[in-house]
């Protein structure tokens, strides 16, 4: 296949646009067009071999060296793998068993390695737990102690007793190591200023009930009506016959107006009787 050739099958022109074209540029121009395309075309299909034998190496070489070495390093890792399992779980046995022996612990750097049997500095005695425990027990009885006076005070529960706790533990790491939860709660609701004012007003509300008992005793001791009127001591509560005269009894005097009057009114008929006769 020459370059004339080659070219009407890459461009798929015909032979009358072929001669077109090499009347445009001329024979010697047209000519070395195609050398020059055909030349290209050599190289590129050279370039593309050569890229096609190195592929068809690679893959080769992938598929018979690299894909079994890859396997064969898994296989391995699975099998180290699982006999450092079973090491391990035989070396546990072991310790349990007592028959092998933990070896003794490295310090780290900057710690002193405490003596075989010495206590450690890091677990809690029975007596810090005892001391502990009986600090809960003391803190939540505050609390409840606190919750009591706070409803006598403001007529509400008292509510997030964690911030108290928290306020007393941030005063003890600030230097006041006597700062309890009952502090925190009477600077927190200023409870000073509270319990003053309940207790003008308990003392105010005595005073009103004294006044009244006082009010209701006057007002019964000088009542005009005799049934709700309090007993006076009576002026004639004692008697001397010695101090009357003969001819008077008291206890035979009349007990109203109209019996002192029948004498009048007797003499009054006797005369309108004579006048009449």
């Amino acid at each position: 296949m020459n370059e004339l050739e080659w070219l009407k099958q890459q461009s798929g022109l015909t032979d009358e646009e072929l001669k077109q074209y090499e009347t445009v540029l001329g024979d010697g121009k047209f000519k070395s067009m195609l050398k020059k395309l055909a030349d290209a075309n050599v190289s590129t299909e050279a370039a593309r071999k050569k890229a096609e034998t190195e592929l068809e190496q690679f893959t080769n070489r992938y598929n018979n060296e690299f894909v079994p070495a890859m396997r064969d390093v898994t296989q391995q890792s699975i099998a180290a793998a699982g006999e450092a399992a079973a090491l391990k779980a035989k070396l546990d046995k072991a310790k349990e068993f007592g028959i092998v022996i933990d070896e003794e612990p490295t310090a780290k750097p900057g710690e002193t390695q405490r003596a075989p049997g010495s206590p450690d500095p890091n677990l809690i005695s029975r007596d810090d737990f005892g001391r502990f425990s009986q600090q809960q027990a003391n803190t939540i009885v505050a609390l409840q102690d606190l919750n009591a006076e706070h409803f006598a005070l403001y007529g509400a529960p008292l509510g997030n007793t964690q911030e108290l706790v928290d306020e007393a533990n941030r005063q003890r790491l600030l230097g006041n190591k006597n700062y309890n939860i009952k502090q925190a709660w009477e600077a927190k609701y200023n409870v000073a200023a509270k319990r003053s004012e309940v207790a003008a007003a308990e003392q105010k509300k005595h005073d009103d009930q004294i006044r009244e008992v006082t009010r209701k005793e006057e007002r019964e001791r000088h009542s005009s009506n005799p049934n709700t009127r309090s007993g006076n001591t009576s002026r004639f509560s004692t008697y001397k016959p010695s101090e009357a005269s003969s001819d008077k009894k008291p206890w035979q005097a009349p007990r109203s107006a109209r019996e002192r009057n029948t004498p009048w009114r007797e003499s009054a008929k006797s005369k309108l009787r004579e006048i009449a006769a």
